[in-house]
């Protein structure tokens, strides 16, 4: 079965049944009568409601949508304020609260309105932002390329709006706040109205987020707000008024760039499409809904509140007319997020559509937007028997998921990647590696609900028109390998890469990418791809231009000027591993790194892999290379002369897979897709990574200094790995902390005999951030990471730089001791609150103390669950005032006891 969600039209989700099938008639689009697809029936049209039968269903709707959650709900006509539909009223108009991210078209009307920024301004966001005591995260996906202003509003990027408050002026964002109303009454005709408070509280560019006491705004005020954005700036008083008889009052005329107010409307459908907003289903509706949603902290408080305000129009585009607005919807949740307040509104938006059309029938529960058998309209489908579970695909461009055979996604994926190719071996080959790529990496998206997206993240899977897999030779290759995947030497799936043109060697993916690499992914020489188009190529990149690149990246930014780029090492593939930069900085940086930075920026025809020299000439960069993209695995170019010369399929895998190969056994397949997922790892192998304890101002850079060497230096006890950068003061100093530390923890947990087992302690100090990041998966933010007897340290410098290079020596070591002790089960709000005791870290925690009163399961809940360095720092602080009350009433050998117990 094939099931469809997200947003098409009718006419849409033909087209894309075309390309998927290959074969449904163009017929589909004379359907004269609209279908819903929410319901497993047809829906039939009866006499359109009138405003008041309109209104009592939305207010039913909106109730039900609520339903026992704590908050709010406006319903709004936006072309003349007329409220249709409202709950919890005295919430809605008497109470104020920080508005979040929904402020955030706000600010980018006023940067832009200041000349700050336009609709191509752009900035790569760190995923952290820092300014003072401030500090938020981004939840978007992270490696995205730099975000435009229509593309930061659609994820609601905290870094580039944080930054873009830096830079704007108070009052330039206070006036355009005071224009559409906020920090006034609205006028209502209610008893409850608050002015709300704009410009109470020091200006900081967290004001620019929505957070903080800056900003105060009612629920009223801010659907008000967003109804005159869409219209065109026409800000109406909201009144709850029957149909009949209303007349509209205008607040404001705001002037409204009509460029600008389609920057941010654009933004906003994209918010519904994929953004924040994307998992609502709003994006699926006959209506084509604009929205934004928020998440704010009340000012002295900890509990997120959950924001979403939506505009639906009755025209397609990205920027419709004013007049074609015909609801808002704002939905406020408290204890709760600006994802679940879309959310809610869904039911609502769906029966303003249902109710206004006379449409009549059943209504789904909006979970599976219908589903249709592909197999049995698909003729050519290569395996409609395939002993494979199905798959389910996010066409990323779409917002729609489709569940399809396993082999009808390997026949869509050849049909793009191979769309050029017409050599039946090199097709076959291309359909194995595809295949075995798709069965290693099935659970790629798992916690995403699906299990591949349409991007090169995973593999290409292209439903644009003219994409139609109908050509015999790339349905004879799938066909006739059906079922075949690579496997290695000891019977496991192998990863199988593939690429346009490895230009004379494949690469190697441990020193390209980092990590292991099996025996057959370290690279082989190739000539076949020798003669094809990629074989060589030239670059030339201004100075200014690649500067300006570099700088896009913390690994690569050298400062305000770049004086040279070189090649620092090579790997045996002849690809730049490690280069070198030169500027107000010194750095370096993997060279597939380096061309990912520049690509992102300049564009992906630039740099087309990683296997370049580079020199510089005058003001220019001059980069000759050979090959495009990563060169893992199948040479595309190569299989292809390869096939060209008779080689068949078989013999072209083995020799860019080496060591490997092809299995015909179906049911191995299916046994192996089937397969349990290994049990996760016991608490003891993975990392538990401990928060600084102080704020850093800023995100330290994850640059590399050099490619010095590792040194290494033992005790009877630790064995410490540093680079040649670090002082060899510093190092000795660390040996001794530790084997003092060790002393004391012996002396202390003398009341168990467990840590006689202890064995060497490997210690690894690492040169970056970024390095620990990399090889340890934690935040930046964490101290270190310890996991059995290997603990993972920040660089020196920081760790120093912060005060807590002794304390988080002696608290990861209490980690140690702890899970040697109790055998890795002691939970983590004991093992956590009791290496804090023991390394003298109390005083560190006072600030982040609340007045909370948690149960152990509670706390081991927040400790578990913290996304951020301040939730972190939170949870530490209520672990460590649990541990100090047992010490209180049970000494702490009363706690060692405890540990040795579990």
């Amino acid at each position: 079965m094939t099931a469809l969600t997200g947003h098409l039209d009718w006419s849409r989700r033909s087209q894309l049944l075309v390309v998927l099938c290959g074969c449904l008639s163009l017929s589909l689009f004379a359907f004269s009568q609209r279908f819903n697809w929410w319901s497993m029936y047809p829906a039939t049209a009866g006499p359109a409601a009138s405003d008041d039968q309109i209104d009592a269903a939305l207010q039913t709707a909106a109730t039900n949508a609520l339903g026992t959650a704590e908050g709010a709900i406006i319903v709004l006509d936006p072309k003349t304020g007329r409220i249709r539909a409202v709950v919890n009223q005295w919430m809605a108009f008497g109470q104020t609260f920080a508005p979040g991210s929904t402020i955030k078209p706000f600010t980018a009307l006023a940067a832009m309105q200041s000349g700050l920024i336009d609709e191509h301004s752009r900035r790569l966001c760190h995923q952290h932002y820092v300014n003072g005591d401030f500090e938020t995260v981004c939840s978007h996906p992270v490696d995205l390329p730099a975000f435009d202003t229509k593309e930061a509003l659609a994820y609601s990027c905290n870094y580039y709006f944080g930054k873009l408050g830096e830079r704007l002026d108070e009052n330039a964002f206070r006036s355009t706040l005071t224009s559409f109303g906020f920090g006034r009454m609205t006028g209502a005709n209610v008893n409850e109205d608050a002015p709300g408070k704009v410009g109470a509280a020091k200006w900081s560019s967290r004001a620019a987020l929505g957070e903080g006491p800056y900003s105060q705004v009612t629920a009223a005020q801010l659907i008000a707000a967003y109804a005159g954005l869409a219209n065109g700036g026409h800000v109406f008083t909201p009144r709850i008024h029957e149909a009949q008889n209303f007349q509209t009052r205008v607040a404001a005329n705001v002037p409204i760039n009509p460029e600008q107010r389609a920057v941010i409307l654009a933004g906003m459908r994209d918010a519904v499409r994929f953004g924040t907003a994307g998992k609502s289903g709003l994006s699926s509706l006959s209506l084509h809904v604009f929205g934004k949603t928020g998440t704010s902290t009340p000012f002295r408080g900890f509990r997120t509140q959950g924001w979403f305000v939506g505009l639906a129009s009755d025209s397609d585009g990205d920027s419709p007319a004013a007049d074609t607005f015909a609801l808002a919807v704002l939905v406020f949740l408290k204890r709760s997020h600006g994802s679940d307040a879309a959310a809610v509104s869904r039911p609502i938006f769906e029966e303003f559509a249902r109710t206004r059309e006379g449409v009549t029938g059943r209504v789904g529960d909006g979970k599976t937007r219908g589903s249709l058998s592909l197999s049995s309209r698909l003729p050519i489908s290569p395996s409609a028997t395939s002993p494979v579970s199905p798959v389910r695909v996010h066409l990323v461009h779409e917002n729609v998921t489709v569940e399809l055979p396993f082999e009808d996604y390997v026949l869509q994926v050849v049909a793009t990647e191979g769309s050029t190719e017409a050599e039946p071996e090199a097709l076959k080959a291309l359909a194995i590696a595809v295949r075995t790529y798709a069965l290693k990496n099935r659970a790629r998206h798992e916690k995403e609900g699906f299990n591949f997206c349409t991007t090169t993240h995973c593999q290409r899977f292209q439903v644009a028109a003219g994409s139609v897999p109908t050509a015999n030779r790339i349905v004879d290759a799938v066909r006739s390998t059906s079922g075949e995947v690579l496997i290695d030497d000891q019977g496991r799936v192998a990863e199988a890469y593939f690429g346009a043109s490895c230009g004379g060697a494949t690469a190697n993916v441990g020193t390209l990418w980092g990590g292991d690499s099996p025996a057959y992914l370290r690279g082989v020489p190739d000539d076949y791809c020798a003669a094809m188009p990629h074989s060589h190529w030239t670059d030339v990149i201004p100075r200014a231009q690649l500067l300006a690149a570099l700088r896009s990246d913390p690994r690569t930014d050298v400062g305000a000027r770049l004086d040279d780029v070189s090649i620092s090492r090579r790997d045996k593939t002849d690809r730049a591993e490690l280069i070198t930069l030169t500027g107000e900085k010194r750095m370096v940086v993997r060279g597939w790194d380096f061309k990912l930075i520049v690509g992102r920026t300049l564009g992906w025809q630039r740099l087309k892999s990683s296997r370049f020299s580079v020199q510089r000439k005058g003001s220019d960069f001059v980069f000759h290379g050979s090959g495009f993209g990563h060169g893992l695995g199948l040479c595309q170019e190569g299989a292809h002369v390869m096939a060209q010369r008779g080689v068949d399929y078989r013999r072209i895998l083995a020799k860019y897979f080496p060591g490997t190969t092809i299995t015909e056994d179906q049911g191995s397949v299916a046994e192996r897709m089937a397969a349990p997922r290994p049990a996760p790892q016991p608490e003891s192998e993975q990392w538990q990574a401990d928060v600084l304890l102080d704020r850093p101002r800023n995100q330290p850079a994850a640059f590399v200094h050099s490619a010095a060497a590792r040194l290494n230096l033992s005790s009877e006890h630790f064995r410490l790995g540093f680079s040649a950068f670090n002082d060899r003061r510093d190092i000795a100093a660390v040996l001794s902390t530790l084997e003092n530390s060790r002393a004391e923890l012996l002396r202390r947990a003398a009341t168990t005999h467990a840590v006689n087992t202890l064995t060497i302690i490997n210690v690894n100090i690492n040169d970056t951030t970024g390095d620990f990041v990399g090889r340890t998966g934690q935040p930046w933010w964490a101290a270190a990471a310890t996991r059995g007897n290997q603990i993972e340290l920040q660089p020196l410098e920081v760790l120093k730089r912060r005060g807590s290079l002794q304390t988080a020596l002696r608290h990861e070591l209490a980690h140690v001791f702890i899970d040697e002790i109790s055998r890795g089960r002691a939970p983590h709000w004991l093992a956590e609150g009791f290496a804090l005791y023991v390394a003298g870290e109390g005083s560190h925690l006072s600030r982040y103390a609340n007045g909370d009163k948690l149960t152990t399961a509670e706390l081991e809940g927040k400790l578990l669950q913290a996304r951020t360095a301040e939730e972190m720092r939170t949870a530490y602080a209520a672990a460590y005032r649990e541990v100090t009350r047992i010490v209180r009433l049970e000494g702490e050998a009363g706690v060692w006891r405890r540990i040795a117990g579990y």
